[in-house]
């Protein structure tokens, strides 16, 4: 929240972040933070207690999913290819080898 905007870097993990999110919200119909505005879901996400819960996600292959995805480590998320050929996917038919 503080400092410059030009420097800062976007990475793709932060599209990974996103996607993890946006799932959560499609499978749970609420969203992870509900109504908190950017500045309290900031200072959540930089509390060294905050971890990710997704017990609320009803399948156990898209929590994992999600659980990647949301993972407080950028580095640990997966690319869009460990995305794709996550089990979720390759067991559900609508992944590149379920046609």
């Amino acid at each position: 929240m503080g400092g410059y905007g030009e420097d800062f870097i976007l990475e793709y993990s932060y599209d990974i972040w996103s996607l993890g999110m946006m799932l959560y919200e499609l499978s749970t119909g609420v969203p992870y933070f509900g109504k908190k505005g950017a500045s309290v879901v900031t200072k959540e996400l930089c509390q060294d207690s905050f971890e990710i819960d997704v017990s609320a996600v009803p399948d156990a292959k898209l929590r994992d999913l999600i659980g990647n995805c949301l993972n407080l480590d950028p580095k640990k998320r997966p690319d869009i290819t460990g995305f794709l050929l996550h089990p979720y996917f390759l067991t559900s038919g609508i992944g590149p080898f379920g046609f």
